[in-house]
């Protein structure tokens, strides 16, 4: 494995620190259950999707330096993508975006986190984390929606069937 810290590892590093804080501003508002199945699961998720869009026969993209695995990668998945989630399951929350009534606010909830993970893609491209190798920016704005709806299943099914209080 050739790995070494330049630019592109700081760059995670510090949108890492980022995420994680505002997770730890708004963790209590899940309940520890929730916590731990909802981080689970997107890490799962999201690794799975960027390693069978990243290896072979895909071979889209890759993270890092170089084509092979970096640590890095992994931060990434677990402290600086997953904390994201749950700013998006709060405001979900605190914004009441489950009630029939606010579906067209949903959507434009949808559309505006679409936009920011595109824009944060692309500041991942642009900072070297990621590098294109047939992947296309606007292959993604489909794809973000599509992973907000799996994440929001995710934590309505976890609500469900393991119901306990959330913090105040």
């Amino acid at each position: 494995m050739n790995f070494h810290i330049d630019w592109n590892e700081w760059f995670v590093v510090i949108c890492s620190v980022i995420a994680m804080l505002l997770f730890f501003w708004i963790r209590k508002h899940f309940n520890p259950i929730m916590i731990v199945i909802i981080w689970t699961f997107n890490v799962v998720f999201v690794a799975t999707l960027d390693y069978g869009l990243a290896a072979t026969p895909f071979e889209l993209y890759y993270c890092g330096d170089n084509v092979s695995y970096e640590p890095i990668t992994a931060i990434a998945h677990v402290f600086m993508y997953t904390p994201f989630s749950f700013v998006f399951l709060f405001l979900y929350d605190e914004w009441h975006l489950r009630d029939k009534k606010n579906r067209k606010r949903l959507v434009l909830y949808f559309i505006a986190w679409d936009a920011f993970s595109v824009f944060f893609e692309w500041l991942n491209v642009l900072n070297g984390f990621m590098t294109y190798t047939g992947w296309k920016l606007y292959y993604s704005f489909p794809m973000y929606p599509l992973a907000a709806f799996i994440l929001l299943k995710a934590y309505h099914f976890v609500e469900n069937n393991y119901p306990l209080q959330k913090k105040a």
